[in-house]
C-alpha cells in the first residue's frame, strides 16, 4: 500500500487520518474564507480545502438547477449562483494560502481549468484535486499531473474512469495519489453511501483512500476511518441555516474541535488487529486445579477430588485432562494448589 506526502504529513496506512475541511463551497469571498480557514486551524485540521473555480471555465449557461435539502426541505438553486460565490481574483487566492501558511494550515484546492492549475501551482498549493466532473478529462489531468504537486481524485465516478484518471497521473510519474470515495447527495442518503468500498479501493488500487462526507453530522466519518479510511473531508460553514448547497451537512466552528479529537479517538482505538493472537486475560484472573478433598500419595485422582478456583497461575484448568486419571506422588491437601511435579 502506498503511502503519500501532502506538504509534511504522510497519508496511508500506519499514518495519522489526515483530515481535511471544505471550506470551497460554504464560503462567500476572502473574508469567510479567512474566518473559515481560522476555524479549521484552531479544529485541529490538517488541511482546508477550497475550489478555485471560475464560472467561465465550466459553464456556458446560467440556468441549470442544482437540488439540495436543509431545516426546510428540498430546495434548489442555479449552478451559476453556486459557483460564482466561490469566485476569488488570484490575487485573493494569493493571500487565501499565504493566511493558511501562516496559520500552519496546509491548503488544497480543486481548480477549475488549465489557468487555475498553474496558480495553485504558482502560490504553493499542497495538493489539488480532480473534481468528480472533470474525472474524464484527460487533458486537465495531465496538466495537473504536470505540476508534481500530490492528485487527490474524486472516487464518485464508475471505477473505469477513476482507473483511467489513475492510469493518466502514473504516465505522468505522479504516484502521489489519493483516491477519494465521495457518496452523491446534498446531502447524502446513509443508504447511498455504500462505506464498503473503502476496503475495495485500497485492494484494487493499492493507493491511500479517503471519505469525502456528505452526510449530516458526523457518524459516518467514524465508520469510515474504522472500515479504513486514511483521509476525512467534511464540509465546515459559517452558519448551517444559509439558504444555499452544502451548508445543511457541514459543521460550525464550535464543532470542529470535538470533531477531531473523535477521530483521533476513533483511530486510537483501532488498534492492531493481531491482539486476537495475545491473551487479554491476566493468569491471576483464571483458574487452577485446586483439591476439593485430600488424596494420598500413590492414589489415582478423579474429577470429584478437584475443583477449580483463581488465581490461573498453577495447573491451567484446560489442563485438567493431564491431572485426571493419574497419580498424586505426595499427599495432597484440602485446598491445596497441585503442581504438574506433584503428579505421576
Amino acid at each position: 500500500m502506498r503511502t503519500v506526502k501532502i506538504g509534511n504529513r504522510l497519508v496511508g496506512e500506519g499514518h495519522p487520518v489526515f483530515i481535511s475541511f471544505e471550506a470551497g463551497a460554504t464560503h462567500s469571498g476572502l473574508d469567510s474564507a479567512k474566518a473559515l480557514c481560522k476555524a479549521a486551524a484552531e479544529g485541529g485540521a490538517d488541511a482546508v480545502k477550497f475550489q478555485t473555480v471560475r464560472v467561465k471555465d465550466l459553464l456556458v449557461t446560467k440556468e441549470t438547477l442544482i437540488e439540495f435539502e436543509n431545516a426546510q426541505g428540498k430546495q434548489s438553486e442555479t449552478v451559476y449562483d453556486a459557483l460564482e460565490r466561490r469566485e476569488l481574483s488570484f490575487d485573493d487566492w494569493r493571500r487565501l494560502k499565504e493566511y493558511c501558511d501562516k496559520l500552519g494550515l496546509l491548503f488544497v484546492s480543486t481548480p477549475s481549468g488549465p489557468e487555475t492549475v498553474d496558480l495553485l501551482a504558482e502560490i504553493g498549493a499542497h495538493a489539488i484535486k480532480v473534481s468528480k466532473s472533470d474525472i474524464n478529462h484527460r487533458q486537465l489531468i495531465e496538466h495537473m499531473a504536470s505540476k508534481k504537486l500530490p492528485i487527490i481524485l474524486d472516487g464518485r465516478e464508475r471505477f473505469e474512469d477513476v482507473e483511467q484518471a489513475a492510469r493518466i497521473c502514473e504516465a505522468k510519474g505522479m504516484y502521489d495519489i489519493v483516491i477519494m470515495h465521495c457518496p452523491s447527495g446534498y446531502p447524502a442518503a446513509h443508504a447511498g453511501i455504500h462505506l464498503k468500498a473503502i476496503r475495495h479501493i485500497k485492494d484494487i488500487f493499492g493507493y491511500p483512500v479517503g471519505y469525502s462526507d456528505h452526510s449530516v453530522g458526523t457518524a459516518m466519518n467514524y465508520a469510515a476511518i474504522a472500515l479504513g479510511a486514511d483521509f476525512i473531508e467534511k464540509t465546515i460553514t459559517l452558519d448551517r441555516n444559509t439558504n444555499a448547497v452544502e451548508h445543511y451537512m457541514s459543521l460550525e466552528p464550535q464543532e470542529l474541535a470535538d470533531f477531531v479529537k473523535q477521530v483521533r479517538a476513533v483511530e486510537a482505538a483501532i488498534g492492531d488487529p493481531r491482539i486476537i493472537f495475545n491473551s487479554r486475560v491476566k493468569a491471576e484472573h483464571r483458574r487452577s486445579l485446586i483439591m476439593r478433598r485430600p488424596v494420598a500419595a500413590g492414589q489415582a485422582i478423579t474429577a470429584a477430588d478437584v475443583d477449580y478456583r483463581r488465581p490461573g497461575t498453577h495447573i491451567p484448568a484446560d489442563r485438567y485432562e493431564d491431572v485426571i486419571g493419574r497419580k498424586a506422588k505426595r499427599n495432597l491437601a484440602t485446598g491445596e494448589f497441585p503442581q504438574f511435579g506433584d503428579i505421576e
